[in-house]
């Protein structure tokens, strides 16, 4: 595991102080999650906001009521989030179908089964959980991450899947080249830092979020107005003269 150089805790608290109470766009049930984040492209809070209650309004969330409504419907309604409607709605659809003919319907239900189990045996109690997250479309670890957080169904120390460079940076001084590794180390390091429960966790997750899209940018991050600069490795060890 990679090890930090700074602490987590004040980090947040000054972010906060800046940015404000945070909270999270969108549903809290792992389907509609699922669905939420296919209904945009690309898949801002915003642009998966308008396709998803569109969808909500106009045909309903349920995997009965989406498989049946036609394709073309679906589309028209996907445009209002973004470009390539057809493959999203098309995406809708298998999500259903997936959720009705693999997991009874019931997602949630079939998420905590999963986790039981494992808990039975050596593992920690996500990883199948997690797996089964990532056979859906567009979600991949990080957003399978989110999804258990935010469902409340198990305090992962998720990282923004859009900048996990922002946590690398703050913490290490540097980001990884490679993204899953660059993941990994920066969830490894929120583990160890935060305290293991829903609340600690998703406040981190939704104020570094803020802050990759405001300040610390994926690329050119507008460190000369960062609130945590003086507690950034990044800033102390790459940009001396801004000090």
């Amino acid at each position: 595991m990679q090890k930090s150089k700074r602490g987590l805790g004040r980090v947040l608290d000054a972010l906060e102080k800046h940015y404000g109470l945070q909270t999270a766009a969108g549903p809290k049930d792992p389907y509609e999650m699922i669905l939420f984040v296919n209904c945009g492209y690309p898949a801002t809070d915003a642009s998966c906001s308008k396709g998803y209650e569109a969808l909500r309004r106009d045909v309903g969330t349920k995997p009965k009521k989406v498989l049946e409504a036609p394709k073309t419907r679906l589309a028209k309604l996907m445009r209002l989030g973004g470009i390539v409607p057809e493959l999203r709605a098309e995406r809708l659809k298998t999500i259903a179908k997936m959720v009705k003919e693999e997991f009874g319907g019931d997602l949630t239900w079939s998420l905590e089964k999963l986790m039981q189990e494992e808990k039975k045996g050596a593992g920690q109690g996500i990883r199948l959980a997690r797996k089964a997250l990532k056979e859906f479309p567009v979600i991949g670890e990080p957003g399978a991450d989110k999804i258990l957080l935010f469902a409340g169904l198990a305090p992962v120390a998720a990282v923004p899947s859009a900048c996990p460079a922002v946590p690398e940076r703050i913490l290490f001084g540097e980001e990884n080249k490679n993204y899953g590794a660059g993941y990994r180390a920066a969830r490894e390091a929120m583990e160890a830092e935060l305290p293991e429960n829903l609340a600690a966790r998703q406040r981190a997750y939704l104020l570094l979020k803020r802050h990759g899209q405001e300040i610390c940018k994926r690329t050119n991050p507008k460190c000369e107005i960062c609130p945590v600069s003086a507690m950034c490795e990044f800033f102390l060890e790459k940009r001396p003269g801004n000090l």
